[in-house]
């Protein structure tokens, strides 16, 4: 009788470490990642909950004569759509850089001028720079159009480590966003995402004017206070 029960026992223990091994295996396991998709989401989610943002954008392989802009360093906001900084540009055949302030659907420039005037960017070739931050129709909505989306490797910026994400984007996209671009074209995008799953740059590779292929490279980054930006 003792035998059995010492059986007995063994034969419980046994079954109570099966099951601590069990419970101990779901708690390490890793959560599970979503689909490119899925993740390109919600870093584009965590950075328009942003209250401000740093901005670049930078232009490689223009044509000699492109018209436009090449450059701009400044800050965005999400809400209201709005940027203040800097745009390198070819106006009026003269490049060089200009002050911006643009807030919604105004835009001020000074150029030239000792105080800022009120213009209509299109007929410079240029983009609003505050409806890149619109969040409908700006360049985060690029990741909602983006066709065939992979995870790809990862790159460091500065002291980040960023995810790649690669795709195509129409090119209605592009010029719509731009107010250059082939609209008739496809263009390679590759995101950058962070480790806390928030969008921080975009690249975009393709046919911006007619018979060359360039790239425009845009840095965003999250900032932790509001920043005030209002119409001159």
């Amino acid at each position: 009788m003792r035998l059995k029960g010492i059986a007995i026992a063994g034969t419980a223990l046994t079954f109570v470490a099966l099951a601590l091994v069990g419970c101990s295996s779901g708690e390490d396991a890793p959560a599970k990642e979503g689909t490119p998709t899925e993740q390109l989401a919600a870093a584009r989610t965590n950075l328009e909950k942003s209250p401000a943002v740093t901005f670049t954008l930078e232009a490689t392989g223009l044509p000699g004569k492109a018209i436009g802009v090449s450059g701009a360093k400044g800050t965005g906001l999400f809400t209201p759509p709005s940027f203040k900084g800097t745009l390198n540009a070819t106006i009026a055949g003269v490049t060089g850089t200009v002050d911006v302030i643009a807030v919604e659907q105004d835009v001020y420039m000074k150029f030239f001028t000792p105080g800022y005037n009120k213009i209509d960017p299109a007929t410079y070739g240029a983009p609003n720079p505050a409806q890149l931050f619109n969040k409908e129709t700006g360049i985060t909505s690029l990741i909602g159009k983006t066709q065939a989306p992979k995870k790809g490797g990862q790159v460091r910026d500065g002291s980040d480590v960023l995810t790649t994400y690669t795709g195509t984007v129409p090119g209605t996209a592009v010029a719509d966003l731009f107010v250059i671009g082939d609209r008739a074209g496809t263009f390679d995008v590759t995101y950058g995402v962070t480790a806390e799953k928030q969008l921080r740059t975009v690249l975009l590779k393709g046919p911006f004017y007619k018979g060359s292929t360039s790239t425009y490279s845009l840095r965003l980054t999250s900032l932790a206070q509001p920043v005030a930006i209002t119409r001159p």
